[in-house]
């Protein structure tokens, strides 16, 4: 006892504790044998019991095996499920409800596929690779190829439809470089004769010989594409032949399409224009922020889709065009524009010649007015100059005068002839002319006594012309005096005349050029215009009635003039055509022979002093005389006339008559009783068509006022004379 230092012990005498360790020792060794001899025996019985029932469980387990891989090769075989409930172990059980359960699901899936397969809108196949036999088809391959289903698995082979046979080779190559195809179009050949257009996505499997793939029946596709190749064509060669301009931008206005058409409008070239071209390049300055302002209120609905611009041509020159754009839409969005464009230049100069042409014609309304009171005072101042000259004689004091008096009057009669010319219907006499003649004397008359000289280059096979040779020598004259005003210190006119053949037409072609100070720009645009005139005692009416004159002949005149380097008109008058057309008979001024024999005359005037001095010439002439101031009057007179066997050789009739009836209708109802009746037509107003085609009214002849003795006398000898060789 450590606490204590205290050491506590016993002790014992070991003899006796040996002896029984001895007997001790004894007996359990003896209780050791017989445990052994009992282990040894029970372990021989296990070992027995052992055996015994590993061979029976061996018998049990080598039918179990046997049943379960009879089961797997049912399955392998037919697909069926395994019975489970003929299997006895647990663990063969949860196996079999495995692979049950498996092919569950692949009978499922097979479900699935078959189903696509069978009602797929696409054709299923598969075929060998080595000869193209089919394996197997859906119902949806053979109702492309047009046959059943098993008419074509085993039977039928790809290699025989192929249209072209390299479209084959194409497809095995695509397969072997990459083991598949996608969207490969082919053409079959069918077994009925039929071609048709397929897209086929193919995968092969080499190992197995074969390949599968989906087909799709593209025939009405490729039709349809065709179609709209051909209609895209057809549209786009229309565009191209069209005289408009057309073109398409994206959104942000670059031109992406031009026709050819465009190009000459601009002069660009197309490789200019591929090289990028955007719409405001083609906008004079200005013109760009006003062209996106109206396309902003279009799109808006504020503004029609045409707008008048003024574009500008690569070159830099400007030209007035009507644009007219739509917006190019797609998924309901505007991506861009497309337009026409069309060159106005032409119709501007057409609006600027029918302004022209309508000042014309208000000027000519009240010209022809003016014309006709003047011509009927001209008329009767002329017939008693022409008068007061017969009966004074050669040698009378009084004859200059007359004579001076006579000059004014022609010349009064010429200013009035220049406003009749563009008097509303101011239709000229027309006949076959010759116009060298024309052009030469007018020519030398008008620059008789001046320093100006003319080089004439006229045809000597010139054509003929249907027209009014006074209304023609009026031209010449005018244009002829314009070119010697415009050289005060002399020069050379040079007047060519030509024959012009162009698209079946035969025209005849003047030019009258001068070496004088040319036409200020500004105003060549209106030297035409009436009563316009840059010179200082100028009428502005010379040139107007050129224009008037050529135009009533459906002819056009041009000019072209530069600043101190001349002018040059240009004439283009349609060639007479052959056909039967009167011929008017033109009186001169030259003595008449008076021998024919007097007749009897009516005369329809309603001016007093006229119808006096018209009297006088006639009863000068030797005619018998009578006359009325309206129709009505002339037409009583007339029929009196005839019943008392005394009728009128001729009838003149005035076509106006204020308030009454006038000289046309009263002609009509004398020919209606009397279609023998002679009859002339007479007029200061030259607006009426009857003066100009007289005898489609019934008339044997026409003169117009104011007119001389001579022509009075000849006119009506003219008359007679066609009587009596109808006669």
């Amino acid at each position: 006892v450590a606490e204590l230092q205290w050491l506590i012990g016993a002790g014992v005498y070991l003899d006796d504790i040996e002896t029984a360790v001895v007997a001790l020792q004894a007996k359990a060794n003896t209780q050791q044998n017989r445990y052994v001899r009992n282990i040894a025996i029970i372990t021989l019985l296990l070992i027995t019991l052992i055996l015994v029932l590993s061979r029976m469980l061996g018998r049990r387990l080598r039918k179990e095996f046997d049943r379960f891989s009879t089961f797997f090769d049912q399955v392998t075989q037919t697909g069926e499920e395994i019975d489970c409930s003929k299997i006895y172990f647990a663990e063969f059980e949860h196996l079999a409800a495995s692979v049950n359960a498996i092919i569950r699901e692949k009978k499922l899936s097979e479900d699935k596929y078959r189903s696509i397969f069978d009602t797929a809108m696409a054709g299923i196949f598969r075929s060998q690779l080595s000869d193209g036999m089919f394996l197997e088809v859906n119902q949806r391959a053979a109702d492309m190829i047009g046959y059943n289903v098993d008419d074509i698995v085993a039977k039928m082979k790809t290699t025989d439809m192929f249209t072209d046979p390299s479209q084959r080779q194409k497809l095995l190559s695509g397969l072997e470089q990459q083991g598949f195809v996608h969207d490969f179009e082919v053409d079959f050949t069918l077994p009925d004769g039929q071609e048709k257009a397929f897209s086929i996505s193919v995968k092969a499997y080499p190992d197995k010989g074969y390949m599968e793939g989906v087909s799709v029946d593209i025939t009405q596709r490729k039709r349809a594409e065709a179609l709209l190749q051909e209609s895209e064509q057809r549209f786009r060669v229309m565009a191209e032949l069209l005289p408009e301009a057309i073109f398409e931008t994206d959104i942000d206005f670059a031109l992406t399409y031009a026709n050819q058409k465009a190009f000459a409008m601009f002069g660009y070239s197309e490789d200019e224009f591929a090289a990028g071209l955007d719409s405001h390049d083609v906008f004079a300055p200005g013109e760009w922020q006003i062209a996106l302002n109206n396309i902003a209120e279009q799109h808006r609905g504020e503004k029609d889709s045409h707008t008048e611009y003024q574009l500008l041509r690569k070159d830099g020159s400007v030209f007035p065009a009507l644009v007219r754009v739509v917006p190019i839409v797609k998924n309901g969005k505007p991506v861009g524009l497309r337009g026409v464009i069309v060159d106005v230049t032409e119709l501007k100069q057409i609006e600027a010649e029918v302004l022209k042409l309508r000042k014309l014609e208000s000027v000519g309304v009240l010209a022809g007015g003016i014309a006709h009171d003047f011509n009927n005072l001209l008329a009767g101042l002329f017939g008693n100059i022409e008068m007061a000259k017969r009966f004074i004689g050669t040698k009378g004091r009084a004859l200059k005068y007359l004579d001076s008096a006579g000059e004014s009057m022609a010349r009064a009669t010429a200013l009035t002839k220049q406003l009749l010319t563009f008097a509303k219907g101011g239709d000229p006499i027309n006949e076959l002319i010759s116009l060298p003649k024309i052009i030469t004397e007018m020519a030398e008359f008008s620059l008789r006594g001046s320093n100006v000289d003319v080089r004439l280059d006229i045809d000597s096979n010139l054509w003929q012309v249907d027209g009014d040779s006074g209304q023609l020598s009026q031209v010449i004259s005018n244009l002829v005096i314009n070119a010697q005003q415009s050289m005060p210190s002399g020069g050379s006119i040079t007047i060519s005349a030509s024959n012009i053949l162009a698209a079946a037409a035969k025209n005849v072609q003047i030019v009258v050029e001068d070496q004088g100070c040319g036409i200020d720009p500004q105003y060549v645009d209106k030297i035409f215009d009436p009563y316009f005139s840059t010179k200082e005692n100028g009428s502005g009416l010379g040139l107007a009635s050129c224009y008037a004159i050529i135009k009533k002949h459906n002819g056009s005149i041009s000019v072209d003039s530069k600043l101190n380097r001349g002018t040059t008109f240009t004439i283009i008058i349609p060639a007479a055509v052959e056909q039967d057309g009167q011929v008017v008979v033109k009186a001169d001024v030259e003595s008449v022979n008076s021998s024919f024999v007097p007749v009897a005359v009516l005369l329809l005037e309603d001016e007093e002093s006229l119808q006096q001095m018209t009297c006088a010439m006639l009863e000068e002439m030797g005619h018998r005389v009578d006359y009325a101031d309206n129709g009505e009057v002339a037409i009583e007179k007339y029929r009196n006339a005839m019943a008392q066997n005394r009728g009128y050789d001729i009838v003149i009739c005035d076509l106006t008559i204020p308030g009454g009836m006038g000289g046309q209708d009263a002609a009509q109802k004398i020919l209606e009783f009397d279609p023998q009746a002679t009859l002339i037509v007479s007029s200061g107003y030259a607006n009426n068509p009857v003066m100009a085609n007289f005898m489609e009214y019934g008339f044997k002849g026409c003169i117009a006022k104011p007119y001389r003795f001579a022509e009075l006398q000849k006119v009506i000898q003219s008359v007679l004379d066609s009587r009596m060789k109808q006669l």
